[in-house]
């Protein structure tokens, strides 16, 4: 005898099917495990090294206080910059990203420190690194590789100077030269080099003073008095003209990311501008009303600008379109005059804002797609400096 399945009996027969088969749905993580956080400080010369999911917090001693934090292009290494001693540290994260999972080691100082006079500017790009030494008027070029079993590249470039360098998809480097066309320790010029430092490209255009560097990978900004300088790794130089009520100002900072078609250019007395190569245009984001600016980042992966207000408030625009996405308070008000020290710094991950606040020794956590809070971790010492390193994406470690 054939059965016949009534509506109700076969809606049950499903509803056990769907259950028998589904599999349960990993809560959505606030921030991926094998990420850390680096935290400089203002008056010991220390780091301290935050596990935010966990929360624990490990001390390592490094050689001097407020050194400057940039994250190697893989995430993997901090690196620490004592200008005033003349020093460069690393600290490894262990955190090794290899291809869609992660290898991970015991955490350490790296054994390779450099020593080169007044290091300065970092660049990194593509698996490269690049410090300019001031001091020496030379380049330190090294890979990740290279702060475990060897030592990088000292190229001498130019004669000391306060300079800067931009790295290109193709590892190719454009670097300032000074040549003593203008007075003081700016460059005036740049020119194009191998990663061995071999000149493919001389310097083709001469400005009054250049501060400020960026790159998205195929061009390079710099800032300089006479306009934005745009190096192309083909060595084409062009200098796009500031609008004509900026007067004597110019961009002393340049903030770019590889896949970013445009740049973003600061000056205090005036604020936030877009710079656009395509079409020679400079048009304003942000203006600095009352010096109302504090800090502006571009997250790893250039999607969003975050900038900081002195009332507490962080604007976040995205990068690609340059419209304002939200905003939210992260800190109280900063009062004009407030020390360096003294003042909240923040660092932005995928998924958080962390923002130090030194008055309580305290990092807080805010989401970054809300600007809630969610958390604070109490680091001791007097927190100074935020760097993001390790893993942003969430991946999961897997054994060699």
């Amino acid at each position: 005898m054939k059965r016949i399945l009534t509506p109700v009996t076969l809606a049950l027969l499903l509803l056990a099917a769907c259950k028998k088969n589904d599999r349960p749905m990993e809560p959505e993580k606030p921030e991926a495990e094998y990420l850390r956080l680096v935290i400089s400080d203002a008056d010991k010369a220390q780091i301290t090294v935050l596990e935010p999911v966990t929360k624990k917090t490990t001390v390592y001693p490094i050689r001097s206080s407020k050194p400057s934090l940039y994250a190697t292009g893989t995430g993997q290494f901090a690196t620490i910059i004592s200008r005033a001693a003349n020093v460069v540290e690393f600290f490894n994260t262990g955190i090794e990203a290899h291809g869609g999972h992660l290898h991970v080691h015991p955490p350490e100082m790296s054994p390779v420190q450099f020593t080169q006079a007044g290091p300065t500017h970092f660049f990194a790009h593509e698996g490269l690194n690049a410090i300019f030494n001031d001091g020496a008027g030379s380049l330190s070029v090294f890979k990740d590789s290279d702060l475990e079993d060897g030592e990088g590249r000292i190229l001498p470039v130019a004669a000391p100077h306060h300079g800067a360098m931009v790295i290109y998809d193709d590892h190719t480097i454009v670097v300032t030269q000074k040549d003593g066309s203008a007075s003081g320790t700016l460059p005036e010029k740049v020119k194009i080099i191998d990663r061995f430092g071999v000149t493919l490209h001389e310097s083709r255009i001469v400005t009054k003073g250049i501060h400020g560097d960026a790159g998205n990978g195929r061009l390079a900004a710099f800032g300089s008095q006479d306009g934005i300088l745009i190096v192309n790794q083909n060595g084409t130089q062009n200098l796009i003209t500031y609008p004509t009520d900026f007067g004597t100002n110019w961009f002393g900072t340049v903030l770019g990311k590889k896949g970013l078609p445009h740049f973003f250019g600061y000056t205090a007395a005036l604020g936030l501008y877009k710079i656009d190569p395509a079409n020679s245009q400079i048009t304003a984001v942000l203006k600095n009303e009352n010096q109302s600016i504090v800090q502006y980042v571009l997250d790893t992966e250039g999607k969003y600008l975050y900038v900081l207000l002195k009332n507490g408030n962080l604007k976040v625009f995205d990068a690609v379109t340059v419209q304002l996405k939200t905003e939210g308070r992260i800190t109280a008000a900063i009062p004009d005059g407030t020390a360096a020290a003294d003042i909240p710094f923040f660092a932005v991950s995928q998924k958080v804002v962390y923002v130090t606040d030194p008055a309580s020794a305290a990092v807080k956590m805010f989401n970054a797609a809300n600007l809630k809070e969610t958390g604070s971790v109490n680091v001791g010492g007097k927190p100074f400096k935020l760097l993001v390193v390790g893993d942003q994406k969430g991946l999961k470690a897997e054994e060699h």
